[in-house]
Protein backbone atom coordinates (compact mmCIF):
# COMPACT_ATOMS: atom_id res chain seq x y z
CA UNK A 1 0.00 0.00 0.00
CA UNK A 2 2.86 2.35 0.89
CA UNK A 3 4.55 1.67 -2.46
CA UNK A 4 1.32 2.45 -4.35
CA UNK A 5 0.95 5.73 -2.45
CA UNK A 6 4.56 6.69 -3.24
CA UNK A 7 4.05 5.91 -6.92
CA UNK A 8 0.83 7.95 -6.96
CA UNK A 9 2.47 10.96 -5.29
CA UNK A 10 5.45 10.74 -7.65
CA UNK A 11 3.16 10.66 -10.70
CA UNK A 12 1.15 13.60 -9.35
CA UNK A 13 4.30 15.62 -8.71
CA UNK A 14 5.67 14.78 -12.17
CA UNK A 15 2.43 15.94 -13.82
CA UNK A 16 2.51 19.18 -11.86
CA UNK A 17 6.13 19.84 -12.80
CA UNK A 18 5.42 19.08 -16.47
CA UNK A 19 2.37 21.37 -16.40
CA UNK A 20 4.50 24.18 -15.01
CA UNK A 21 6.84 23.98 -17.99
CA UNK A 22 4.21 24.91 -20.59
CA UNK A 23 2.25 28.01 -21.49
CA UNK A 24 -1.19 27.52 -23.01
CA UNK A 25 -2.72 29.37 -25.96
CA UNK A 26 -6.34 29.13 -27.03
CA UNK A 27 -8.83 31.26 -28.99
CA UNK A 28 -12.02 33.08 -28.08
CA UNK A 29 -14.71 32.69 -30.75
CA UNK A 30 -17.57 34.45 -28.91
CA UNK A 31 -17.26 37.54 -31.14
CA UNK A 32 -17.63 35.46 -34.30
CA UNK A 33 -21.39 35.21 -34.82
CA UNK A 34 -22.59 34.44 -38.34
CA UNK A 35 -21.76 31.38 -40.44
CA UNK A 36 -20.24 33.56 -43.16
CA UNK A 37 -18.00 35.20 -40.58
CA UNK A 38 -16.95 31.79 -39.26
CA UNK A 39 -16.07 30.70 -42.79
CA UNK A 40 -13.85 33.77 -43.22
CA UNK A 41 -12.20 33.39 -39.83
CA UNK A 42 -11.56 29.68 -40.47
CA UNK A 43 -8.92 30.82 -42.97
CA UNK A 44 -6.88 32.48 -40.23
CA UNK A 45 -3.91 30.42 -39.04
CA UNK A 46 -1.26 30.82 -36.36
CA UNK A 47 1.98 28.92 -36.02
CA UNK A 48 3.21 29.41 -32.46
CA UNK A 49 6.76 28.04 -32.31
CA UNK A 50 5.76 25.83 -35.21
CA UNK A 51 2.48 24.54 -33.71
CA UNK A 52 -0.59 25.25 -35.82
CA UNK A 53 -3.63 26.92 -34.28
CA UNK A 54 -7.04 28.08 -35.60
CA UNK A 55 -10.16 29.80 -34.26
CA UNK A 56 -11.49 26.52 -32.84
CA UNK A 57 -10.88 26.95 -29.04
CA UNK A 58 -8.39 24.07 -28.98
CA UNK A 59 -5.40 24.51 -26.66
CA UNK A 60 -1.82 24.73 -27.92
CA UNK A 61 0.91 24.18 -25.33
CA UNK A 62 4.28 25.91 -25.72
CA UNK A 63 7.32 24.86 -23.71
CA UNK A 64 8.54 27.77 -21.63
CA UNK A 65 12.10 29.00 -22.15
CA UNK A 66 12.60 32.57 -20.82
CA UNK A 67 16.14 32.67 -22.24
CA UNK A 68 14.98 32.79 -25.86
CA UNK A 69 12.43 34.65 -27.94
CA UNK A 70 9.48 32.95 -29.58
CA UNK A 71 7.67 33.55 -32.86
CA UNK A 72 4.02 33.67 -33.84
CA UNK A 73 3.50 33.39 -37.58
CA UNK A 74 0.06 34.65 -38.51
CA UNK A 75 -1.84 34.20 -41.77
CA UNK A 76 -4.80 36.55 -42.22
CA UNK A 77 -7.69 35.91 -44.53
CA UNK A 78 -7.37 37.56 -47.94
CA UNK A 79 -3.62 38.00 -47.43
CA UNK A 80 -0.90 36.46 -49.57
CA UNK A 81 1.86 36.78 -47.00
CA UNK A 82 2.42 35.82 -43.38
CA UNK A 83 3.05 38.19 -40.49
CA UNK A 84 5.86 37.22 -38.12
CA UNK A 85 5.52 38.53 -34.57
CA UNK A 86 8.22 38.17 -31.92
CA UNK A 87 7.23 37.42 -28.32
CA UNK A 88 8.69 35.89 -25.18
CA UNK A 89 6.82 32.99 -23.59
CA UNK A 90 8.67 33.47 -20.32
CA UNK A 91 6.29 31.80 -17.86
CA UNK A 92 3.64 29.05 -17.86
CA UNK A 93 0.70 31.42 -18.22
CA UNK A 94 -2.58 30.96 -20.06
CA UNK A 95 -3.27 33.21 -23.03
CA UNK A 96 -6.39 33.74 -25.13
CA UNK A 97 -6.28 35.08 -28.69
CA UNK A 98 -9.33 37.23 -29.38
CA UNK A 99 -10.74 38.31 -32.72
CA UNK A 100 -10.32 42.08 -33.26
CA UNK A 101 -13.50 43.31 -34.95
CA UNK A 102 -12.17 46.78 -35.72
CA UNK A 103 -8.59 46.64 -36.87
CA UNK A 104 -8.01 43.04 -37.92
CA UNK A 105 -4.98 41.20 -36.57
CA UNK A 106 -5.90 40.00 -33.04
CA UNK A 107 -5.78 40.78 -29.33
CA UNK A 108 -4.23 38.72 -26.55
CA UNK A 109 -5.57 38.47 -23.00
CA UNK A 110 -4.41 36.48 -20.01
CA UNK A 111 -6.15 35.56 -16.76
CA UNK A 112 -2.89 34.50 -15.14
CA UNK A 113 -0.61 37.49 -15.82
CA UNK A 114 -0.72 41.17 -16.72
CA UNK A 115 0.15 41.51 -20.39
CA UNK A 116 2.53 44.44 -20.88
CA UNK A 117 3.44 45.87 -24.26
CA UNK A 118 5.98 48.40 -22.97
CA UNK A 119 9.55 48.80 -24.25
CA UNK A 120 12.64 50.17 -22.52
CA UNK A 121 15.09 51.67 -25.02
CA UNK A 122 18.71 52.24 -23.96
CA UNK A 123 22.13 53.12 -25.37
CA UNK A 124 25.04 50.95 -24.26
CA UNK A 125 27.61 53.70 -24.77
CA UNK A 126 27.48 57.49 -24.94
CA UNK A 127 26.95 59.13 -28.32
CA UNK A 128 26.87 62.93 -28.19
CA UNK A 129 26.91 63.42 -31.97
CA UNK A 130 23.72 61.62 -32.98
CA UNK A 131 20.05 61.57 -31.93
CA UNK A 132 18.23 58.27 -31.50
CA UNK A 133 14.50 57.63 -31.46
CA UNK A 134 12.87 54.49 -30.08
CA UNK A 135 9.27 53.90 -31.14
CA UNK A 136 6.41 51.66 -30.07
CA UNK A 137 3.63 52.06 -32.60
CA UNK A 138 2.93 55.80 -32.89
CA UNK A 139 4.72 56.75 -29.66
CA UNK A 140 8.45 57.53 -29.49
CA UNK A 141 11.14 58.57 -27.03
CA UNK A 142 14.54 60.20 -27.47
CA UNK A 143 17.06 57.65 -26.19
CA UNK A 144 20.39 58.04 -24.44
CA UNK A 145 22.46 55.87 -22.11
CA UNK A 146 20.68 57.31 -19.04
CA UNK A 147 17.16 56.45 -20.13
CA UNK A 148 15.19 54.39 -17.60
CA UNK A 149 11.64 55.05 -18.83
CA UNK A 150 9.78 52.16 -20.41
CA UNK A 151 7.18 53.46 -22.84
CA UNK A 152 4.07 52.04 -24.46
CA UNK A 153 1.88 53.33 -27.26
CA UNK A 154 -0.31 55.94 -25.54
CA UNK A 155 -1.22 57.41 -28.93
CA UNK A 156 -2.74 54.33 -30.52
CA UNK A 157 -6.47 53.83 -30.96
CA UNK A 158 -8.26 52.01 -28.14
CA UNK A 159 -9.41 49.51 -30.78
CA UNK A 160 -5.90 48.69 -32.00
CA UNK A 161 -4.65 45.14 -31.74
CA UNK A 162 -2.18 43.85 -29.15
CA UNK A 163 0.64 43.79 -31.71
CA UNK A 164 3.15 46.66 -31.63
CA UNK A 165 5.56 47.90 -34.28
CA UNK A 166 8.91 48.45 -32.51
CA UNK A 167 11.74 50.41 -34.12
CA UNK A 168 14.98 52.18 -33.27
CA UNK A 169 16.45 54.81 -35.58
CA UNK A 170 18.97 57.58 -35.88
CA UNK A 171 17.03 60.78 -36.58
CA UNK A 172 17.24 64.53 -36.95
CA UNK A 173 14.48 66.88 -35.81
CA UNK A 174 12.64 68.80 -38.50
CA UNK A 175 12.73 72.53 -37.86
CA UNK A 176 8.96 72.90 -38.10
CA UNK A 177 5.88 70.95 -39.12
CA UNK A 178 5.84 70.53 -42.86
CA UNK A 179 3.24 68.01 -44.02
CA UNK A 180 4.43 68.40 -47.61
CA UNK A 181 7.96 67.28 -46.73
CA UNK A 182 8.06 63.55 -47.38
CA UNK A 183 11.29 63.25 -45.39
CA UNK A 184 9.65 64.41 -42.16
CA UNK A 185 7.57 61.97 -40.12
CA UNK A 186 5.20 62.87 -37.29
CA UNK A 187 5.88 61.21 -33.93
CA UNK A 188 3.88 61.33 -30.73
CA UNK A 189 6.75 61.98 -28.31
CA UNK A 190 6.62 60.42 -24.83
CA UNK A 191 6.49 63.04 -22.07
CA UNK A 192 5.99 60.70 -19.13
CA UNK A 193 2.65 59.32 -18.04
CA UNK A 194 0.25 60.34 -15.28
CA UNK A 195 -3.44 61.22 -15.05
CA UNK A 196 -2.80 64.60 -16.69
CA UNK A 197 -0.35 63.46 -19.35
CA UNK A 198 -0.04 65.60 -22.44
CA UNK A 199 0.52 64.31 -25.97
CA UNK A 200 3.05 66.33 -27.94
CA UNK A 201 3.69 65.75 -31.64
CA UNK A 202 7.06 66.32 -33.27
CA UNK A 203 8.47 65.67 -36.71
CA UNK A 204 11.73 63.83 -37.37
CA UNK A 205 13.73 62.96 -40.43
CA UNK A 206 15.00 59.39 -40.36
CA UNK A 207 18.73 59.05 -41.06
CA UNK A 208 19.11 55.28 -40.63
CA UNK A 209 17.10 52.40 -39.20
CA UNK A 210 18.87 50.27 -36.57
CA UNK A 211 16.12 47.71 -35.97
CA UNK A 212 12.45 47.03 -36.64
CA UNK A 213 10.12 44.16 -35.74
CA UNK A 214 6.56 43.33 -34.72
CA UNK A 215 6.25 42.65 -31.00
CA UNK A 216 3.64 40.99 -28.81
CA UNK A 217 4.18 41.64 -25.10
CA UNK A 218 3.05 38.62 -23.06
CA UNK A 219 4.64 39.39 -19.70
CA UNK A 220 4.25 41.91 -16.86
CA UNK A 221 7.66 43.49 -17.51
CA UNK A 222 8.95 45.51 -20.47
CA UNK A 223 11.15 44.31 -23.29
CA UNK A 224 14.58 46.00 -23.10
CA UNK A 225 16.16 47.10 -26.39
CA UNK A 226 19.83 48.11 -26.11
CA UNK A 227 21.68 49.74 -28.99
CA UNK A 228 25.48 50.09 -28.98
CA UNK A 229 26.55 52.98 -31.23
CA UNK A 230 30.19 51.85 -31.05
CA UNK A 231 29.47 48.48 -32.68
CA UNK A 232 26.14 49.30 -34.39
CA UNK A 233 24.62 46.23 -32.70
CA UNK A 234 21.24 45.83 -31.00
CA UNK A 235 20.48 43.35 -28.21
CA UNK A 236 17.23 42.43 -26.48
CA UNK A 237 16.36 41.12 -23.06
Amino acid sequence: MKNILIIFLFALLTNQLNAQEFAEFTTDTTRIHSNSQRERMAKEIWYINGQEMHYDTKVVKIKVDPTKFDTIIYYRRNQKTYDTVICNVAAPNKYTIIYNECCEFFNVRSETTRVNGSILFQLKNTDTENIYLGKVGMTGIIVDEKNTQAIYDICQSAMSSSRSFVSFSQVEPCESFDYDNENCNEVCLWQGYDEDYDITDYEFQYISSKMYFKWLGLNPYPLTVIYDPDTDKTTYK
